[in-house]
């Protein structure tokens, strides 16, 4: 599901993230207790906490670590679900991402990596003044679960973000941002370091039953070598489940824009405190400032055709509007990466054959879950024991008529938009 390999020069972090570890494809045969399919934020922070457990883990991604959504991403590390509440999500889970934020600095602290994390907090602001009173009780619906939000005014909201646009505010302090390819690379090089094998340019081209001692587990083949594991972990986004499997979850397209860096003094009038955000809307703003003093911001399109040069016209519209101070908003940096979104804005865990588990846990949000379910998929994999996990295991859910499926959220955006004005003009 990755875009093609010569699109990645044009995202961003691609020129700001620090280097990778060096790594080499699989060559010859390898025997392991975890293989792991997919170098990105889940793959690797449940290879990590694996090899810190003592576990033999093998991770083969197909391009370069990071090359999917991981390193695509706009580096938002947001303490929330999207779209749902916490009442709305498994407790153990709620729980999990209540205090997932907190969980990223804390692991980017200890192992020491360089991806411009600045835990400044995170604003979700009502762009409707009707919509204050459910931003609010969402505020206590997450304080209930562990998380540390607060509730803002209006005046308090307009003032943090240098915007008279929004009507109240949750912002969570835990929250925050970073490079997501320069965090996806230390986690590579954290994995390493505690014993892990991680071979890039190594994708998994077919898998059998068996190999493992006892003639259990997987073996998987690539193009030069293969693996045998007790168990194996797919965490591919939004690519099928297991091999020859349907589609589990929606792949969504979403683009990103970098402008040029700009003037401290228009730094301290937009977002001063250098908070992440991303407000009410179906079709959500969304932006933080980087550590070179850019604005990234995101959103879809209607129709690809043409989106690279038509989409930055339109978000320097919303911008503009929203954030006058910044004058007229123009873009240096564009590009894309595919978002994976399942049914119920949750992420699922699968097992589509014996031994043989899935893992989707993006929908738009997958610095934090991806993140801190990699210790709990890691004490599962590790153990056998499912109580360690947030979710329950099930088999995989296909996706009804996907060729639709995958094009509703474009068709969509024309009604969201509708839904935002209206609620605006409320």
């Amino acid at each position: 599901m990755r875009l093609p390999a010569d699109d990645f020069g044009r995202v961003l972090w691609s020129r700001t993230a620090a280097p990778p570890p060096p790594t080499e494809p699989l060559r010859g045969d390898a025997a392991c207790d975890v293989a792991v399919i997919g170098g990105g934020l889940l793959g690797l922070s449940t290879a990590l906490a694996l090899a810190e457990r003592g576990a033999r883990v093998i991770v083969l991604e197909a391009a370069s670590i990071g090359a999917g959504a991981s390193g695509r991403n706009g580096g938002l590390v947001v303490p929330s679900l999207p779209r749902i509440g916490p009442e709305q999500a498994p407790p153990a889970l709620a729980a999990l991402v209540a205090t997932g934020a907190d969980a990223v600095f804390a692991l980017i602290r200890r192992h020491a990596i360089a991806c411009d994390a600045v835990q400044s907090g995170w604003l979700h602001p009502a762009h409707a003044e009707a919509l204050a009173p459910r931003v609010a009780a969402r505020v206590a619906a997450w304080q209930a679960v562990g998380a540390r939000c607060v509730w803002l005014d209006a005046a308090a909201t307009q003032a943090r973000m240098g915007s008279t646009r929004f009507h109240g505010a949750l912002f969570d302090p835990s929250g925050g941002h970073l490079d997501p390819l320069g965090y996806t690379r230390g986690l590579a090089r954290a994995a390493l370091a505690a014993g892990a094998a991680v071979h890039e340019r190594s994708p998994v081209l077919g898998g059998a039953l068996g190999g493992a001692p006892g003639g259990a587990g997987w073996t998987l083949r690539t193009p030069h070598g293969s693996v045998r594991a007790g168990r194996v972990l797919q965490a591919t986004n939004a690519a099928p489940p297991g091999l020859g499997e349907r589609p589990t979850a929606v792949p969504l397209l979403v683009y990103q824009l970098a402008t040029p860096a700009l003037p401290a003094s228009v730094r301290r009038a937009v977002l001063a405190g250098n908070e992440a955000f991303s407000d009410t809307r179906n079709n959500l703003l969304a932006a933080r400032w980087t550590a070179q003093g850019r604005l990234v911001t995101g959103g879809m399109a209607m129709l690809h055709a043409g989106a690279l040069t038509r989409l930055p016209r339109r978000l320097a519209r919303r911008l503009e509007a929203t954030f006058p101070a910044l004058g007229a908003v123009r873009f240096e940096h564009v590009w894309r990466g595919r978002a994976a979104l399942t049914g119920d804005f949750l992420p699922c865990i699968s097992e589509p054959s014996p031994g043989w588990f899935s893992v989707t846990s993006c929908n738009g949000r997958g610095i934090v879950p991806a993140t801190v379910l990699g210790p709990a998929l890691a004490a599962f994999l590790a153990t056998g024991d499912r109580a360690a996990l947030p979710l329950p295991v099930t088999k995989p859910r296909p996706v009804p008529l996907p060729a639709l499926a995958r094009r509703l959220p474009q068709m969509l955006l024309p009604l969201g938009d509708w839904q935002d004005r209206r609620a605006a003009r409320r």
